[in-house]
């Protein structure tokens, strides 16, 4: 049964009654391209490459009443303000390396150029599609991209900058999906997606083991133990990689919190449904338009209901204050630029922090003087105007 540690309001925290115990023996098929030796290597070969920081925040840490706080700031990742194309890159290297003779992964991106005529395909939000829309450019391919309806001007230009067509359709992420797909197969187009669904699974599963690099940049960049860390939810594509990450020997205490939109939170819903995966209820619309989405991806899923601690829907305010708590410099820590979704894992603890009705959660996940807490902002000002209006 559902544990609910707080209802009221809008926001909410759930424990997770399907975590297990144990660390997780992941299925053989989901597990494998998480523990590719070629991750990193594909990414090294970017010139773009570099470690993105890993920003300590002793005075934010001080005023939520929490022993330290790392924030690890993708705002910096390949120019792209956002970790997308982490995922992306790598998933088009494997895609291309499954077909055809290729360079070594060191060496793929500064020598391969793809004869023929491919092109890429995606729905998205925002930074998945400009991460996709950037790989195709590097390799001289088209791009075609599916954004839902309202998506901002910014994040359509942005994509459009490195030669994508965008299609703005008059639907949500989730229509964007089924239009894209559609497309694809009329075209003989190739779907980049980091969601998945019945017969397109292995692209997902390399988008999410894309992500491995920024877990091992972390582990690289800070030696202490962390106590609790704070990733956002959307697909789960990235959520899927901490949960395995972090269910790698000497890490399985670290507990995980998952955060999400009060309008867009498929995977809280999810627990709510026994499990299952489930439609989110909300209309998503949330100002964090990069987790404004209605379906877990079934490939993400079972490694996030197997490892996942807590479960965190918060309302668009809380991320709205929480750009402001980054760029409003406190004390000596330094100013992190965070946009609407990038500063959702900040917004989940300080309502964590900021709540009495959250004592049982904070207990629970054991946020208190002592925990280092790890925050995953994933991404930068990319509706610079917005940005702007809000933090200043």
């Amino acid at each position: 049964m559902v544990i609910w540690l707080y209802y009221g309001h809008m926001i909410r925290a759930v424990s997770n009654p399907f975590r297990r115990p144990d660390p997780v023996a992941w299925d053989a098929v989901a597990a494998a391209p998480f523990a590719a030796e070629d991750i990193r290597k594909v990414h090294r070969s970017l010139p773009e490459y570099a470690p993105t920081p890993l920003v300590r925040l002793p005075a934010l840490a001080d005023c939520l009443g929490v022993g330290q706080v790392l924030v690890k700031d993708e705002a910096h990742r390949f120019g792209l303000k956002a970790f997308k194309a982490l995922g992306a890159s790598y998933a088009v290297y494997r895609w291309f390396a499954e077909r055809e003779e290729v360079p070594p992964p060191e060496r793929f991106y500064r020598e391969f150029r793809p004869g023929g005529h491919a092109t890429l395909c995606t729905a998205t939000d925002g930074n998945h599609g400009r991460g996709v829309a950037w790989v195709a450019e590097k390799l001289g391919l088209r791009a075609e991209v599916f954004m839902p309806k309202g998506t901002v001007p910014a994040r359509v230009e942005s994509i459009r900058s490195h030669g994508a067509e965008v299609h703005v359709i008059d639907g949500d992420y989730d229509d964007a999906v089924i239009r894209c797909a559609e497309q694809a197969k009329r075209h003989g187009w190739q779907i980049i997606s980091d969601t998945s669904w019945p017969g397109y699974e292995q692209i997902p599963r390399w988008i999410q083991a894309g992500y491995v690099s920024m877990f091992e940049e972390i582990q690289e960049q800070y030696e202490g133990v962390i106590d609790v860390a704070f990733i956002p939810g959307g697909v789960g594509a990235l959520a899927a990689t901490a949960a395995w990450w972090f269910s790698r020997p000497g890490y399985e205490s670290v507990k995980l919190v998952s955060v999400e939109p009060v309008s867009a939170a498929c995977l809280l819903e999810s627990v709510e449904n026994g499990g299952e995966p489930r439609k989110a209820q909300g209309a998503l619309d949330s100002v964090m338009a990069g987790l404004n989405c209605g379906v877990p991806s079934p490939v993400a899923w079972p490694l996030i209901r197997d490892r996942f601690d807590v479960f965190m829907v918060i309302e668009d305010s809380a991320a709205l204050e929480a750009m402001r708590w980054y760029y409003r410099q406190r004390g000596d820590d330094p100013r992190i630029v965070s946009g609407e979704s990038g500063a959702a894992t900040l917004g989940g603890l300080m309502t964590l922090c900021g709540e009495d009705q959250f004592n049982a959660a904070r207990e629970l996940l054991g946020v208190d003087c002592h925990a280092t807490v790890l925050l995953l902002s994933t991404e930068g000002a990319t509706d610079p105007e917005h940005w702007e209006r809000v933090v200043k």
